[in-house]
């Protein structure tokens, strides 16, 4: 597929590739919108199987990044730092550095946030360069880790899908299934873990399951292969986005596939195979944007106190969401897009009044 392709499926207006060789830096930046105002530009190391699927990602992410802000109507466009390479191999305090002279080519236009593939170590040499970062640690400025609001935001998209399709308005005693236990999914674990909820987790790295296998007793854990065979209220995919098959889809048993993943289905048709075993879908971007409130409140200088308050936008939003869907017969995926979407156009309109 054509570069201009791949920007068209998304409606993407700008692409940029930046290279410093004697860094081994090569990275994509895709910015989908600023109309909302400063782009949050996530950021992953990752080593893709070539240049094509790396600019895929890099446009899908920053699109995402805009829906998830404009549903929760957060004043942040969308936007995507994509790192090419093998994260062992190039990452350097040159490498990250030289990325924080870049932002600041973009004079505030630009906030760089971790995602896969990038630490904390890593965007605080970042910011030896540029003061343009967002979702860091408490000691260096920011309001702390941005997977932990990320995960509690989940848990209250999930509690409004519970009162919703489960008709309970608490997760204690549901079955819930976390697929894919990296930061963000071990997190989700322990807030499930408050919620006193029937866990049962997979991974393909054992070493995950371990740290929390250590830390809670009688667990359930099962193989990555026959998770999608496991007995549950909600399954929740924390893993790779698109990575659930039309195979997989029809061995699921459960009454609600969500999780953290903006897409967990590889092709969104396949959504019908869900409505047809009556499975209510919830793609991720509705419930995991605990993060974009934090940096919101963070680049606005607010307070912890004010993002925990606000994560209860997402309850309300998810609860909306779904009740209209059901009532109008449009399917929640296109039903989101459309008033994502249509929130950045209003606020374009009144832009152009000054």
């Amino acid at each position: 597929m054509s570069i201009f392709e791949h920007m068209k499926k998304n409606k993407s207006r700008e692409l940029l590739f930046l290279e410093e060789e004697t860094l081994n830096l090569k990275a994509i930046i895709a910015v989908d919108s600023i109309i909302l105002g400063a782009a949050n530009a996530s950021a992953k190391l990752f080593e893709y199987k070539n240049e094509d699927e790396a600019v895929a990602d890099a446009l899908d992410i920053a699109y995402y990044n805009s829906l998830r802000a404009s549903l929760l109507r957060r004043s942040m466009g969308g936007a995507s730092i994509v790192l090419l390479g093998d994260p062992d191999k190039v990452k350097s305090e040159m490498y990250f550095r030289a990325l924080g002279v870049f932002l600041n080519r973009w004079n505030g236009k630009l906030f760089m946030s971790i995602s896969k593939g990038i630490s904390y170590e890593d965007i605080n040499y970042v910011g030896r360069e540029s003061k343009y970062l967002l979702g860091l640690e408490e000691s260096h400025g920011g309001l702390g880790k941005i997977y932990v609001n990320r995960a509690k935001g989940i848990i209250h998209g999930l509690k409004a899908i519970a009162k919703h399709k489960l008709k309970t308005n608490s997760l204690k005693g549901l079955k819930i299934v976390v697929q894919g236990i990296g930061d963000l999914g071990s997190e989700l674990v322990n807030q499930l873990i408050k919620e006193e909820a029937e866990i049962t987790i997979t991974d393909k790295i054992y070493d995950r399951i371990k740290v929390i296998q250590d830390k809670v007793e009688n667990i359930k854990i099962e193989k990555p292969e026959k998770i999608y065979d496991v007995e549950c209220d909600i399954f929740c995919s924390c893993a790779t986005e698109k990575l659930i098959t039309p195979e997989n889809l029809k061995r699921i048993k459960s009454k609600v596939l969500t999780g953290s993943t903006n897409q967990a289905l590889k092709n969104l048709k396949d959504v019908s195979i869900l409505k047809e075993n009556n499975v209510l879908y919830v793609p991720g971007y509705i419930i995991n944007g605990g993060d974009i409130i934090q940096m919101a409140n963070e680049k606005e200088g607010y307070g912890a106190e004010k993002v925990e308050t606000e994560l209860s936008d997402i309850y309300k939003n998810t609860l909306d969401l779904i009740s209209e869907s059901e009532q109008t017969g449009i399917v929640l995926c296109k039903l989101a897009t459309e008033k994502a979407e249509e929130y950045v156009k209003n606020v374009s309109s009144i832009k152009m009044l000054k």
